[in-house]
């Protein structure tokens, strides 16, 4: 048995205004609006739903349980942090370098943990 995630969701208060942040500043675009929930795409067709919260606790910190982040693949970690700097996004500290890979973590404006991962060979052939 194998299953495919169909999307991750992430609650919010107001999944309109987070949504409109992922289009606005990551290129992501609009796919399903019910009123209530919005759905998101990314460019390689992996879906974002964001759902209205019930509570809104504080941000967790990037190592406490439960998911924790979203990784965008980019193929220029300067080139595209300098873009997002410039929309006034801030990073978490400087660039971590790992054998074959970089990443550069920021937060979405509810203090989701995002990163960018540049890998120099790809996790996964499409």
């Amino acid at each position: 048995m194998s299953f495919a995630i169909e999307h991750i969701a992430i609650a919010t208060p107001d999944p309109h205004q987070l949504a409109d942040w992922y289009v606005a500043n990551l290129g992501f675009n609009f796919l399903l609006d019910t009123g209530s929930t919005v759905y998101i795409r990314a460019a390689n067709n992996v879906v974002v739903e964001f759902v209205k919260a019930e509570t809104v606790p504080m941000p967790p910190a990037i190592r406490d349980a439960g998911l924790r982040h979203i990784a965008l693949s980019v193929d220029d970690l300067v080139t595209q942090s300098g873009a997002l700097k410039a929309r006034g996004i801030a990073f978490e500290s400087a660039p971590i370098e790992l054998p074959g890979m970089r990443l550069y973590f920021f937060r979405d404006p509810e203090g989701n943990y995002l990163h960018l991962v540049q890998r120099d060979k790809p996790l996964i052939e499409v």
